[in-house]
């Protein structure tokens, strides 16, 4: 499921020490004690109709999760509400709204115009809810979306100088909150399942700056993701929003929130303040990786977000390689900033139905930690605090903590084949086309220029399963710092063994990367570790940021290992279906999920196996197996094959296996000697039924037997003549092997059979 959930504000809670949108202040109403004349009331909508229509929609990631119903209007000075004319020739408009039985109310303006001086206030009618001052700051391509204000009834204030241009304000939608009073309190602060971690916890100090960068979103006036501030390459404070693509709506009304959070790690009694923007501009947006970036456009301060909001533009890595850990700041469910740990390596994948291949990072969380709804669009940190995704969707919850969630890569949505600026982010957060790999993070309030920084990152040849002995480690260098990078050296080793220095030497002017190629080394079989950092930069000099110095990886080493394939036949359902290897110890070696729906075919994977015996689990989430039924019209199967010889199968007549089924098969352990002989035959060779026909070859009497993999004899006969015959229609699909013994030779020969 996509993970896009409704925001609603708390009811108890004043502005004064929950929110902050606008400018800030009193409107001129509060002190001279006037009230709107002029009200515009809204009947309650066909809730039961609604709830019919989010019975569907919920379930569906086709849209936000919807809260209100929007009234559209226009509502304006010319039509609505009522002047005010002070004695000092100021000017006061009002305008009340109701909507009847409303949980919430929020506003969309458009065509709205405020000339310098002019104010622009929303609140309840009890005015200890208050939203501005707007100004023409606030207003982007003459749209603000405001706060949702809690209750049924909101006053629209503007306040005109005396002798100022009256501009022009115009209420184009008036969301009706309708959703009941206990789904309300489900989805308010304090919300979230019970393990969500805030983000102010002892696990999440190192992540100070990176919190600083996740905001909340309201989306479409109705509905609720995540996302981060996101730097560029000329570390300039563009204020760039990553989040998902699924999230989008005209973003010229959506509501950034920063710094909604604990200030320790238990939850407070109240809600803690927080700091909103509102309007953005459409950058880009792709969908096989899920990403949107938009630029925020109103309330910003030399262009950019008010330092007084604390904040921080994360880093990025664009590279292919898996991170050994990551890390998500998101708000679920509606609820105060938390962050969720991933201690593995991330999975490249192809997720959430995605059309496009690993075009998604799958993360199983620990520590206890999860995402919700509302965390859509939260960002994915490596282990070196760097963006590597945004959250697209899955399962996990606090009630189903092994359940995975797929992040659209930003190595995916970099520079996809074909796109232009309008669905790829090279091209805005690599503005002067620099080339580099990865950034870091960039933050304003301490934004002196880094002379001198040399960073590893993306180490390659190290990582997964190698059928071999020997691997070749190499990774990125590049210079984050602003003078020409001409020499490093690098240390590096494996399994924390002695060190081994690498002289690095060259000419790299800022964010541009190179390759290092290290020697070839030879390992025994295992797991195995690599690490390596790099130092003194320039003959010595001090490296500036020693955040981006060092990298790791985790691989596994088969000496005389081969190949099997996995062939995996899928039917119209991809999503429902995961699987594991397992080796005899039951440990998971190999294994597979994130398919996407509605693309029913065949994906073929390759394993390295030492001699040994396995068994393959493949789980199906609905219960029905591989079988795709008459709306699909592709039913699924299984074949496991080893130098051309099927060894387990599940045909496609047998794909309805429920839940779960497993295969057993061995590699080299069958306990049968192989021996050649031109004189010994089976015929047919492959046989799909009936009657084999065995040629011993041999003058003597003989015992024959039909084994499978596991060495288990299935048949058996006393053959007195050169040949025998056997009934092989009752084996399943997969391959066997014919002993013959004679007592003074042996001979084994191999069939499979075809179905």
């Amino acid at each position: 499921m996509t993970k896009f959930f409704p925001f609603i504000l708390l009811t108890t809670l004043s502005i004064s020490i929950f929110a902050q949108q606008g400018d800030g202040g009193k409107p001129f109403s509060n002190k001279l004690q006037l009230s709107p004349s002029g009200k515009v009331v809204f009947n309650e909508p066909n809730i039961s109709s609604l709830k019919a229509e989010d019975v569907i929609n919920d379930n569906t990631s086709t849209g936000p999760w919807r809260f209100g119903f929007n009234n559209e209007c226009a509502l304006s000075t010319l039509n609505s509400g009522n002047w005010i004319t002070l004695a000092n020739g100021d000017r006061i408009w009002l305008l009340e709204i109701s909507c009847k039985n409303a949980l919430t109310i929020n506003l969309t303006f458009s065509n709205l115009s405020l000339p310098e001086g002019n104010e622009l206030f929303v609140y309840n009618p009890e005015k200890d809810f208050i939203l501005g001052k707007f100004t023409e700051k606030h207003i982007y391509l003459g749209v603000l979306g405001t706060e949702l204000v809690p209750g049924s009834r909101v006053i629209v204030e503007y306040y005109v100088p005396q002798g100022n241009a009256e501009g022009h304000v115009n209420v184009s939608r008036v969301t009706h909150g309708y959703r009941t009073a206990s789904e309300f309190e489900e989805k308010a602060f304090g919300s979230s399942g019970a393990c969500n971690m805030n983000v102010n916890c002892p696990d999440g100090l190192p992540w100070q700056l990176e919190r600083n960068s996740a905001v909340m979103l309201v989306s479409g006036s109705n509905g609720f993701c995540s996302g981060a501030l996101i730097n560029n390459t000329l570390n300039d404070g563009k204020p760039y929003v990553l989040t998902a693509n699924h999230c989008y709506s005209d973003p010229t009304n959506w509501i950034f929130r920063f710094n909604w959070q604990a200030a320790a790690c238990d939850n407070p009694s109240s809600s803690p303040t927080f700091q909103s923007l509102s309007g953005s501009v459409l950058r880009s947006r792709r969908t096989p990786s899920d990403f949107c970036l938009v630029e925020i456009t109103g309330g910003l301060q030399a262009n950019t977000v008010p330092l007084s909001y604390n904040p921080y533009f994360s880093g990025w890595n664009r590279g292919n390689t898996a991170p050994t850990s990551t890390v998500s700041i998101h708000h679920p469910s509606g609820d105060i900033k938390k962050i969720a740990f991933d201690d593995a390596a991330a999975i490249a994948s192809q997720g959430m139905g995605s059309s496009e291949a690993n075009s998604t990072w799958t993360v199983e969380w620990d520590r206890n930690t999860t995402t919700e709804g509302g965390s859509s669009g939260s960002p994915l940190f490596d282990q070196n605090h760097r963006i590597i995704g945004q959250l697209w969707g899955g399962g996990a919850s606090c009630s189903n903590l092994s359940s995975p969630d797929y992040y659209g890569r930003v190595y995916s949505s970099w520079e996809p084949t074909s796109s232009t600026s309008a669905n790829q982010l090279k091209f805005w957060l690599d503005p002067n086309n620099s080339g580099a790999e990865f950034i870091d993070g960039y933050d304003p309030s301490n934004a002196t220029p880094i002379q001198v920084d040399a960073g590893i990152a993306n180490p390659q040849g190290v990582s997964g399963t190698f059928c071999g002995a020997e691997v070749a480690p190499s990774f990125s260098l590049q210079n984050n710092g602003e003078q020409t990078l001409t020499s490093a050296t690098i240390t590096y080793s494996f399994d924390s063994g002695p060190g081994q220095i690498y002289n690095w030497t060259g000419n790299l002017p800022q964010w541009q990367s190179v390759v290092v190629s290290l020697p070839t080394a030879t390992l025994t079989a295992g797991n195995h570790t690599f690490s390596a950092s790099v130092s003194s930069p320039n003959a010595g000099q001090a490296d500036e940021n020693g955040n981006n110095n060092s990298v790791s990886s985790t691989f596994n080493v088969v000496i005389g290992g081969q190949t099997v394939n996995l062939n995996l036949t899928l039917d119209c359902y991809g999503s429902e279906t995961s699987w594991e290897l397992q080796d005899e110890n039951t440990t998971a070696i190999y294994f597979g999920t994130g398919y996407p729906d509605d693309e029913p075919g065949l994906i073929t994977e390759p394993w390295c196996l030492n001699d040994g015996c396995y068994t393959y689990v493949i789980m199906d989430s609905y219960g029905d197996g591989l079988l795709g039924g008459i709306w699909c019209g592709q039913d699924g199967s299984v074949s496991i094959g080893f130098q051309g010889d099927t060894l387990a199968a599940i045909p496609e007549e047998d794909a309805d296996f429920g839940d779960q089924t497993t295969l057993g098969f061995c590699i080299g352990v069958s306990g049968i000697t192989s021996v050649t002989s031109t004189q010994a035959a089976l015929f047919p060779n492959p046989i799909s039924e009936g009657v084999l026909t065995v040629v011993t070859g041999l003058n003597t009497p003989a015992e024959i037997s039909i084994v499978n993999t596991t060495g288990q004899r299935l048949l058996s006969k006393r053959c007195n003549n050169t040949s025998e015959q056997f009934d092989v229609t009752s084996l399943v699909q997969g391959t066997y092997f014919v002993e013959i013994n004679s007592g003074a030779k042996q001979k084994t020969m191999k069939f499979i059979k075809i179905r």
